[in-house]
């Protein structure tokens, strides 16, 4: 994500660019034509004892700046005309005049070379000046993220080992602290929770990267979401000791069923890392003309205001979080997108928190049992 990098103000700008900057348009090509219609009056009232010609410079220098080259050529030659017409016409002096009208314009023209010159150069200056701050910015960007991601990969990964190494060294010592088979089984199933959840932080970070390459599509198939739904809840490690409701009717959604997976088993996770034990998850799946809402509600205490517009964005946790590396919703934004949908959250009714994930699909009726006469064996 590019950060917007704000122009900076008059004020800070060098005096030259502050000068340069002064061009206001077509007013400034009227104002200039002007200006030397004016000076060219007084230059001829005044007579050949005071050359006005130097005024000149002023309009030459503002067509520029506000037309470019053309405009500053064509005020130029306006700017000679007016010397040479601002003089008596004197027949002896024709030549005379006629050669200080060109010289004159000659000057002008280096003027008018200079100015777009350095208006170039200012300009190209603050381009690339933009660039190299639009740069920074990102590369600041990255090095807080990459910091972010260090600290809550590390803070992540360092519980599942310290329990992997806990169990293992444990019954390494089975013997001499006489363990039991089921104490045995309990450590065992320690190890397994432990690599499976070190296995899906890796595989977050993976599909966050795929998904940042464009290397990851849906593949839809008839999917039965409220069964996706209750098998989570009855199998997520994390949910122990929250009481969980799975409500919704039994369609099937042409949606992709591995991303429709990771959508409700991050809410599921999110609601529980940010809410208190026994704290009740509610899942509600509403069917809607052509696909359907995935509504995960919890009683905790909701989602701060300031946080909701970035929540689904990479590494966004809330002050409550326990654990997790702040990718998990940004995977359910995401996922959401590639079907065509959307996810928001919301203030619940009676407080907490109340994400919505709508994902279009195609809805079928359940696919009806196979009867027994249908039924052969194998």
């Amino acid at each position: 994500m590019k950060a917007h990098t704000a122009r900076p103000s008059r004020a800070t700008e060098p005096p030259l660019a502050r000068f340069l900057n002064v061009a206001p348009g077509p007013f400034g090509i009227v104002l200039s034509l002007v200006f030397v219609v004016a000076v060219g009056a007084v230059d001829y009232f005044t007579g050949t004892g005071i050359s006005l010609a130097p005024f000149y410079v002023m309009p030459v220098v503002l067509a520029t700046r506000s037309g470019g080259r053309a405009w500053g050529l064509g005020v130029a030659g306006l700017a000679a005309v007016a010397t040479r017409l601002a003089d008596p016409l004197d027949v002896s002096d024709v030549l005379v005049h006629s050669w200080n009208a060109l010289v004159w314009f000659i000057v002008f023209g280096a003027i008018v070379w200079l100015v777009d010159a350095l208006d170039a150069t200012v300009r190209n200056q603050g381009r690339q000046l933009a660039r190299e701050t639009e740069r920074v910015d990102d590369l600041r960007q990255q090095n807080a993220v990459q910091n972010t991601l260090l600290h809550a990969v590390s803070h992540d990964l360092k519980g599942p080992l310290a329990g992997v190494l806990g169990a293992m060294q444990t019954i390494r010592r089975a013997e001499k602290l006489h363990l039991t088979d089921k104490e045995l089984n309990d450590l065992y199933g320690v190890i397994e929770q432990a690599g499976a959840k070190a296995a899906r932080l890796v595989e977050d970070l993976l599909d966050l990267d795929r998904l940042d390459r464009g290397q990851l599509e849906p593949q839809r198939e008839p999917t039965d979401v409220v069964l996706i739904a209750d098998k989570l809840a009855g199998e997520l490690p994390t949910l122990a000791g929250h009481p969980v409701r799975v409500d919704g009717p039994r369609i099937f959604v042409d949606v992709d069923p591995t991303m429709t997976e990771r959508i409700i088993e991050n809410l599921m996770n999110n609601a529980a890392r940010h809410t208190s034990p026994g704290t009740p998850i509610h899942v509600e799946l509403i069917e809607q003309k052509g696909g359907v809402i995935i509504v995960v509600e919890d009683e905790g205490p909701g989602v701060d205001d300031v946080l909701k517009p970035t929540i689904f964005e990479p590494f966004q946790q809330g002050e409550n979080a326990r654990g997790g590396v702040g990718i998990g919703l940004s995977l359910v934004g995401r996922f959401a997108d590639l079907h065509g949908g959307s996810a928001h959250v919301e203030d619940r009714d009676g407080g907490g928190a109340r994400f919505v994930v709508v994902l279009p699909g195609k809805i079928s009726a359940a696919p009806a049992l196979e009867s027994p006469a249908d039924l052969q064996a194998v």
